[in-house]
């Protein structure tokens, strides 16, 4: 079986695993056109989980675009923001300006298109670390040169928690690989296993991992998402 075959038969971190170990030879002919297809296939998969999210935690009263104080966020923005013509635009900008992307993270921006989960519900603590990824503008806006490139792609806990904090999360760039290192989370994954642990283990809200919390919609949340 090919790699999308074996994908979709269910060898979902063995085939991204595999994947990232071809480094930049992922591109090469033998291996781009399936790559770009299980790239295509998770991320459909987690589209579509996002919006199953959604509509959950609308369901249970959660208010998106409001911090846990209370006060709006300083910028309005939809829980999930499709990918457009403007997005593949920003997305060429910003491969000319910091190199190649992930294909993890075009196919992120080109199938789903932007994340936002960042809210409160009157009866559920902070801390909860909702799932952002900012659209491929706000990675544009963010960018640090350092010794390399880093694309800012997300807040951290902190700040998504209306706290001043610390490192936005995000990539550093250039990066030809399958995936890449999610910077300064504090799991300290790849793109994809990050996704995978936020949104099927702990419903959109990777903090709840190791906090204690005792979180009684998270069993709602998670029922019959697809595996990715």
């Amino acid at each position: 079986m090919n790699y999308l075959e074996r994908y979709r038969n269910g060898e979902y971190a063995q085939v991204w695993s595999e994947l990232l170990a071809l480094g930049a030879a992922v591109h090469e002919e033998q291996h781009f056109s399936q790559a770009q297809a299980v790239a295509a296939e998770t991320m459909g998969r987690v589209g579509r989980n996002c919006e199953r999210l959604v509509e959950r935690l609308e369901s249970q009263g959660y208010v998106f675009g409001t911090y846990p104080d209370g006060s709006k966020r300083y910028y309005s923005t939809d829980p999930l923001t499709p990918p457009s013509e403007e997005f593949l635009s920003f997305m060429e900008e910003l491969e000319a300006e910091a190199g190649p992307l992930p294909l993890s993270l075009t196919a992120f921006w080109q199938v789903v298109g932007a994340v936002d989960f960042v809210g409160m519900h009157p009866d559920w603590e902070d801390g909860l670390d909702p799932l952002v990824v900012d659209p491929p503008e706000g990675a544009l806006a963010q960018l640090y040169d350092d010794e390399e490139v880093f694309a800012a792609l997300a807040p951290d806990d902190l700040h998504k928690d209306n706290v001043s904090g610390g490192n936005p999360y995000g990539a550093r760039l250039p990066d030809p690989c399958a995936d890449f290192l999610f910077m300064y989370e504090s799991h300290n994954l790849h793109f994809v296993p990050y996704l995978r642990l936020a949104i099927l283990h702990w419903g959109g809200f990777p903090g709840l991992d190791g906090s204690g919390m005792q979180f009684e919609p998270l069993e709602s949340l998670t029922t019959d998402l697809e595996p990715f």
